[in-house]
């Protein structure tokens, strides 16, 4: 039996302090002389300015662990922390986080003796919970920030108000998580890999809800409502698909599985019917993308059916009794899901070969069932968009389209993706010098070749979170890279 007892003590700040001014009649005395600048005597704009800023938080923790094994086939271990953070309200600081974990090694049972084509299977069982503070500082506290400037007596005052409302009941968000595992290795070891199934309820949602006023006297406050469940299934292979005299494949698996539901997101003085984000750029009034509410899942886009065009060229779409109509006979009962931006679906494929002197590693990656939401064809793939630069789908694609743009499932796109992620060729030089041990040469390509049906120029975006799967206006996609590497070891 081992055990560990320990404590870590965090704090952070940041410190910033700003000032400027303007009217310079020389930059010969750079950053170095501000006073200089006449903008200092000006008693209209513009005026020269300052700023200063502080913010800090303290975490603290507690921590104990202890393993213990019989017979070296059962495995126990325990671990509890105990954490406080200044980020939470005077009655709920600090937070208790147990997990324990249970193993078996059915492999080493004298039952399993004559079973030669089973190397390892070992049987694992785990339940922990963990907390998050994720959140600014000070959520919890009455602060004080500045209101107007007002005149008195020909002399302005600045003015001060609460800046947020308190909350001392501020807590630690908590997830907790069951988890069911198997290990395994088979046939020599050619075949070996874990396959996981878990089942996690986050509780105690941090979020900044509408606040009544009055009694309060902000209309939002961070507080701890909603809670989300998650399941999935995770499964990782690893295979030695062929071994010669100087040649060996090696085949490595990685694949999951998830799904999720917002099963609370109103309380009883706290409610919500449900939350919305990602608002649409202008120009026009687009709404939000997104609406989280009970019984739905993470990263639903939420918003109208596209059912054609009018023989002008305007939007049709499908109202709610099956019946189609303009943008401006649109109501909120005529929207609904429209997709979900969130890969249903990951996975990863590695392969490894060596050949003599030569190694070579091909690396392929996917996500699948998800939605992408174009908005770089929404805006620049529209006529409307003149006399700016419009995207070739205005008149191609779009053709027919003569509209002001609208938010609906006509912009939405399957992301399914599989990359060529990594191609890695090297070879290694035997040597028979006294003073090099060994030398590899190599040769990198990464983000070689992307197969999708995803018209936009990358389908790898943010694919987590309430804002996920959006091809933003300003996003930036990944670069296409080769590097040529020599490692040498002394």
């Amino acid at each position: 039996m081992t055990a560990l007892l320990g404590y870590s003590y965090q704090y952070g700040t940041v410190e910033r302090f700003s000032a400027n001014n303007n009217g310079f009649t020389t930059d010969g005395f750079l950053d170095w002389n501000l006073g200089a600048g006449s903008a200092i005597q000006n008693t209209q704009l513009p005026r020269p300015g300052m700023n200063s800023f502080k913010d800090d938080n303290t975490l603290v923790a507690f921590f104990g662990r202890a393993n213990y094994t019989y017979k070296g086939k059962y495995m126990v271990q325990a671990i509890l922390r105990r954490e406080g953070s200044s980020r939470f309200g005077a009655n709920h600081k600090w937070g208790n986080f147990p997990s324990v974990s249970m193993g078996w090694s059915v492999s080493e049972e004298s039952f399993m003796e004559d079973v030669s084509q089973i190397n390892e299977l070992k049987l694992r069982v785990g339940y922990g919970i963990t907390g998050n503070q994720g959140i600014p500082n000070y959520q919890s506290l009455l602060t004080l920030g500045t209101g107007g400037v007002y005149p008195q007596e020909g002399v302005y005052y600045q003015t001060y108000g609460p800046a947020r409302n308190p909350n001392p009941n501020l807590r630690w968000e908590q997830k907790a998580e069951w988890n069911v595992g198997l290990d395994f290795a088979l046939w020599d070891n050619r075949i070996s890999g874990a396959l996981d199934v878990y089942d996690r309820e986050t509780k105690d949602l941090l979020y900044n809800y509408n606040a009544q006023q009055p009694a309060f006297v902000r209309d939002l406050i961070y507080t701890n409502v909603g809670s989300i469940r998650n399941r999935g299934v995770e499964l990782q292979l690893s295979a030695i698909a062929m071994q010669r005299e100087d040649f060996r494949w090696n085949i490595d698996f990685a694949g999951n599985t998830n799904s999720n539901k917002l099963t609370k997101l109103s309380a009883d003085v706290f409610q919500a019917n449900w939350l919305e984000f990602y608002g649409l750029p202008s120009p026009g009034a687009l709404g939000n993308a997104f609406r989280l509410e009970e019984g739905g899942e993470v990263g639903n886009f939420y918003g109208k059916r596209f059912a054609g065009f009018t023989e002008e060229g305007g939007w049709l779409f499908y109202k709610a009794d099956g019946s189609t109509g303009t943008s401006t006979e649109m109501n909120e009962n005529d929207l609904t899901v429209i997709g979900n931006g969130v890969p249903r679906y990951q996975a990863s494929l590695s392969n490894s070969f060596t050949y003599k002197n030569f190694d070579l590693t091909v690396l392929l990656r996917g996500k699948f069932d998800f939605d992408i939401l174009n908005t770089q064809d929404l805006y620049f793939g529209n006529k409307r968009w003149l006399p700016n630069n419009l995207l070739r789908s205005a008149i191609t694609t779009h053709n027919r389209l003569n509209d002001e743009p609208q938010y609906s499932d006509y912009y939405l796109e399957r992301g399914d993706f599989v990359k060529l992620d990594n191609v890695t060729l090297g070879y290694s030089f035997r040597l028979n010098s006294g003073y090099i041990r060994n030398m590899r040469v190599y040769l990198t390509g990464r983000n070689l070749v992307t197969i999708t049906g995803y018209s936009g120029i990358d389908p790898e975006l943010q694919d987590t979170g309430f804002e996920a799967g959006v091809d933003a206006r300003g996003f930036y996609p990944r670069t296409q890279s080769w590097t040529l590497g020599l490692n040498v070891g002394f």
